[in-house]
C-alpha cells in the first residue's frame, strides 16, 4: 500500500472512532469521588483506575473516562475499594485517599486497609484497579483489526488480533489470540494462527511464578500445529508510571507436526524458556509492547526457537487506537522444505475495553 493510501486509511479509520465517540451517551455514575489538580481544576465522579501513568475518572458530564496525568492530581477522595500496586511491588487492598505534596512529603498516598493506614508517596502509586462486583466486569483487554491492499500486485492481507485479562489481587490470567491471511491473485496463500494463555501467581514484592500454553498454526514453516508448555519464575527489573521491564526463566515441553514430514508427523522436545516482557508509556498518547521468547533445545542440543511480539499503539478517543504491530517465529531446525521464519507487519484499528 502506498504512503498515501496509508495516510488516507488512517484518516477514515480516526473518522470513524470520532463518528463513535461522539454516538456515545453520557451516563449517571454512582459515586462522587473528588480529584483536584495541581493547577486548581476539579472533578467530580467515579474513579476507575490509575494505568500506564494516567488517571481515569467517570463523571456525569463528559462521554466516557476522562484521563488525566497522575504526577499532575494534588488531591484525592474515594470511598470504593480498590487493588493498589506500588513500585517495589507491593500490594494492597483498601480505600484510597491524596494530599498535597508539600503538605506531606514522601507521605502524601494513603491506603486504609483493614482499620490501618498506609502512607506511601504518590509517585510510587503505579497502578489503582477498583474492585468490581463480578467476574465478568473485571475483565480488561483490546480487540484490533487491519488491512492492507497492493493494487500493483493485487496482494491482500488481513490481520486480527483480541487479548483479555483478569487481574486478582494474588494473582493473574489472560488469553490472546493473533490470526494474520496474506495473498497474492494468482499466488499462493499465507496464514498464521496462534493462540496463548498465561496464568501468574504474584510472591512477595517483584516476583512471580508463570505458567504458560502457547498453539501455533504457520503455513509459512509448514507447521500444522506446535503446542508449547511451560512453567517459570520471574521478577521486575522496573516498574513505574512510564514503563515497566520484567524478565522469566523456566523450562517447557514443544510437540510439533509438520505437513512436510509424513514419515514423522511430530516431534517433542524439552526446551528452556528464557524471556523479557517491556512496556513504555507517554501519558495518554502512545504505548509500546514487547515480548520476547527464547527456547533453547535441552533434548535437541543445537537447536534454538525464538518468538517476538511488539506493537506500538498512538492513541485516539474514547478507548481507540491506531497501531502498528511486528511479529517473528523462528526456528533453526526446521524441515527441509519449511521456512526459518514466519514474519508479519500490520497497521489496524484497535479498541480498548
Amino acid at each position: 500500500m502506498s504512503l498515501g493510501c496509508r495516510i488516507e486509511f488512517a484518516a477514515v479509520l480516526f473518522g470513524f472512532t470520532q463518528m463513535l465517540s461522539g454516538a456515545a451517551c453520557v451516563g449517571k455514575v454512582n459515586r462522587h469521588d473528588t480529584i483536584i489538580m495541581k493547577n486548581g481544576d476539579r472533578l467530580t465522579g467515579e474513579v476507575k483506575k490509575l494505568e500506564q501513568g494516567v488517571l481515569y475518572v467517570e463523571t456525569d458530564y463528559f462521554s466516557g473516562s476522562v484521563g488525566v496525568d497522575w504526577l499532575q492530581v494534588e488531591k484525592v477522595e474515594s470511598t470504593a475499594t480498590y487493588q493498589i500496586v506500588l513500585g517495589d511491588g507491593k500490594r494492597l487492598t483498601g480505600t484510597i485517599s491524596k494530599v498535597e505534596a508539600e503538605g506531606a512529603p514522601n507521605k502524601d498516598f494513603r491506603v486504609h486497609e483493614s482499620g490501618l493506614d498506609v502512607p506511601v508517596s504518590g509517585k510510587d502509586v503505579v497502578q489503582i484497579e477498583s474492585q468490581k462486583r463480578t467476574f465478568w466486569s473485571q475483565l480488561k483487554g483490546s480487540v484490533d483489526f487491519g488491512y492492507n491492499f497492493t493494487s500493483g500486485n493485487n496482494q491482500s492481507s488481513l490481520s486480527a488480533s483480541a487479548n483479555v485479562e483478569y487481574v486478582a489481587a494474588r494473582w493473574a490470567a489472560g488469553t490472546s489470540y493473533t490470526a494474520s491471511y496474506s495473498g497474492q491473485s494468482g499466488g499462493a496463500t499465507t496464514n498464521l494462527l496462534e493462540v496463548q494463555t498465561v496464568g501468574e501467581r504474584f510472591l512477595n514484592r517483584d516476583s512471580y511464578l508463570l505458567g504458560l500454553s502457547d498453539f501455533l498454526h504457520s503455513t509459512q514453516q509448514d507447521l500444522v500445529l506446535r503446542t508449547t508448555l511451560g512453567t517459570g519464575y520471574g521478577r521486575y527489573i522496573t516498574r513505574t508510571n512510564q514503563n515497566k521491564l520484567r524478565w522469566l526463566v523456566g523450562a517447557d515441553y514443544s510437540r510439533a507436526s509438520y505437513q512436510s514430514q509424513p514419515a514423522q508427523p511430530t516431534q517433542q522436545n524439552a526446551e528452556l524458556l528464557l524471556g523479557v516482557q517491556y512496556q513504555l508509556f507517554h501519558f495518554d498518547r502512545y504505548t509500546l509492547q514487547s515480548q520476547s521468547l527464547v527456547f533453547p533445545g535441552m533434548s535437541d542440543l543445537g537447536r534454538v526457537r525464538f518468538t517476538t511480539n511488539d506493537t506500538f499503539s498512538v492513541k485516539l478517543s474514547n478507548n481507540f487506537h491506531l497501531n502498528f504491530s511486528f511479529w517473528d517465529n523462528f526456528d533453526s531446525r526446521p524441515p527441509l522444505s519449511a521456512q526459518k521464519n514466519a514474519t508479519g507487519l500490520s497497521t489496524g484499528l484497535g479498541w480498548t475495553f
